[in-house]
């Protein structure tokens, strides 16, 4: 079969997850460590995202009366990128690295009603999460259809948060800082593949990660009231989502395969509590948390066109984690299609680039939020959202 002398899996040219459910942005795939002898590749993909919609806001000499106000695009573009190392040590033992960009978030907005009056402004927030993540796997073959693996995830996260509000014509700044923290996290997993039919599996559980970081919190008001004028600065816990990958791909003619995947991420356990708002409280006060967890799914089809070029196309759903519809979570899940081509430059060396779309879902409208997104603002009304995904592949076999 000529499709054996290809990979599929460098054929998935974008972050499968480049806006998924809740501040998800890879899928943390391990197909790079199941390639063939050694093996190196870096990839990086730009998201251009178009996500807006309708607010109420309260009139500037009238704070009981409330009209709609459009958000504008409300999430900035951003840049994510990945790199990978695979080793064969000899016919029964194999180690990598992977390195990718798994959480992250990046909103920022102003409804201001008066351009020329900070004292006037409706609501403001800037919020923006930033991750790193490290794996180092190692994997046995007791034959040429198994790999067994396991590895550490050695993982950095942060987060800048700010939220500005008017009310009955007070003037109040949220501002919460979480110092860069880092923790470690395990894998474990297998694979079964048959090379002459082109067909690979593989099953990887994730364990979640828990960051113990330090949280500094303030409260300020305009014109200044005491009471309200707080600041805390104490340790809160934070752990990343446990997760499962199911992937494949398989030969289906001589010069076509098809690949996917199926992931679930535990986002229902998911929590950024506030401790400075939490306390005196029965219950915690959460800034981030989510209702549901997440599932998504990808299948696709590639076809060989000679010895130099490949195309794919691949189609996608994400479930979303059921939210309301806040400036937090304008969307709930997506829709996506997906093109591309590789091309090997020689047998050691190839290029792959590629775009996906994605049809983002409408969350529900719910203007009465308790918890995550509430103090975000809700939205009265969500536009017909979207994003693009271009990206770029290099990998090296050797």
């Amino acid at each position: 079969m000529k499709a054996t002398a290809f990979s599929i899996t460098l054929c998935i040219f974008l972050p499968t997850h480049v806006f998924s459910a809740a501040l998800e942005t890879s899928n943390q795939s391990i197909a790079t460590f199941l390639q063939p002898n050694h093996y190196a590749e870096f990839s990086t993909a730009f998201v251009d995202a178009n996500i807006s919609g309708n607010t109420y806001r309260p009139e500037a000499n009238n704070p009981s009366i409330y009209t709609e106000t459009s958000t504008q695009n409300f999430v900035n573009h951003f840049y994510l990128s990945s790199a990978a190392l695979k080793l064969q040590l000899d016919s029964n033992w194999s180690a990598g690295l992977i390195y990718d960009q798994p959480f992250g978030a990046d909103v920022s907005y102003a409804l201001d009603p008066v351009a020329t009056s900070p004292d006037a402004l409706v609501n403001a927030v800037d919020f923006k999460v930033d991750s790193n993540n490290l794996t180092a796997l190692i994997g046995y073959q007791p034959n040429q259809s198994w790999n067994i693996y396991t590895g550490l995830s050695y993982q950095s996260l942060k987060m800048h948060l700010k939220i500005s509000g008017q009310s009955m014509g007070i003037l109040a700044d949220y501002i919460g800082e979480i110092k860069k923290d880092s923790a470690s996290g395990w894998l474990t997993g297998a694979s079964y593949q048959r090379p002459e039919y082109a067909l690979r599996t593989s099953l990887t559980y994730r364990s979640k990660i828990r960051h113990k970081q330090q949280f500094q919190e303030q409260v300020s008001t305009v014109p200044v009231i005491p009471l309200l004028n707080l600041a805390s600065d104490q340790n809160t816990i934070i752990e990343t989502p446990q997760s499962v990958n199911l992937e494949f791909q398989s030969g289906i003619t001589a010069n076509n395969l098809i690949y996917g995947s199926v992931r679930w991420v535990n986002w229902q356990n998911f929590k950024i509590v506030s401790p400075l708002m939490s306390s005196g409280n029965a219950t915690l006060v959460p800034l981030v948390n989510y209702q549901t967890d997440q599932w998504s799914t990808t299948l696709g089809l590639a076809h060989i066109l000679n010895d130099k070029w490949t195309l794919m196309t691949d189609i996608g759903r994400d479930s979303g984690t059921g939210n309301p519809a806040s400036t937090l979570s304008p969307s709930d899940g997506f829709y996506s299609f997906g093109v591309g081509g590789l091309y090997n430059i020689h047998s050691h060396l190839f290029i792959a680039a590629g775009m996906k779309y994605l049809k983002l879902n409408k969350a529900k409208i719910q203007q009465v939020q308790n918890g995550s997104g509430s103090l975000f603002g809700p939205l009265s009304s969500v536009n017909n959202n979207n994003a693009v995904a271009y990206g770029v592949k290099a990998g090296y076999r050797f």
